[in-house]
């Protein structure tokens, strides 16, 4: 699957999943969660190199795997920082794109690529004892 199916796939599974819980471990570990059920294959704090850390990398099983996706809360919104961070996973060959995780729509539009790598955006929400 390539980058930008795979990632509308963990965009679209991400946003319909129910949160208890609205900060970084608990968001995190739901979606490892939710995608490994949904079949994927995900690693928590894949190492970079140079002391960065991925939260999350995702990617199909083998021998389908074509691509991988980083998957990076911003829960407070995407700053500055945050966008110097994602240059910088963007940058490790395993990474070929990435789904920002946010709990909002964000003030201002996301560039659709950084650091050469498609980025999505994922809004996720408090959802508890919801009646269907």
């Amino acid at each position: 699957m390539q980058a930008d199916l795979l990632a509308a796939r963990v965009v679209g599974l991400i946003e319909g999943a129910a949160f208890p819980h609205l900060d970084t471990a608990s968001v995190i570990g739901v979606i490892a969660l939710l995608l490994a059920g949904a079949g994927l294959v995900t690693v928590r704090d894949y190492a970079l190199g140079g002391g960065d850390l991925l939260p999350l990398l995702v990617a199909e099983p083998l021998p389908r795997a074509e691509a991988s996706i980083g998957v990076v809360p911003a829960l407070g919104g995407v700053t500055e920082e945050v966008l110097r961070q994602l240059t910088r996973q963007a940058q490790h060959p395993a990474v070929d794109g990435l789904v920002v995780v946010g709990a909002g729509a964000l003030p201002t539009p996301l560039p659709r690529r950084v650091g050469g790598v498609p980025l999505r955006l994922a809004v996720v929400g408090a959802r508890t004892n919801q009646a269907t």
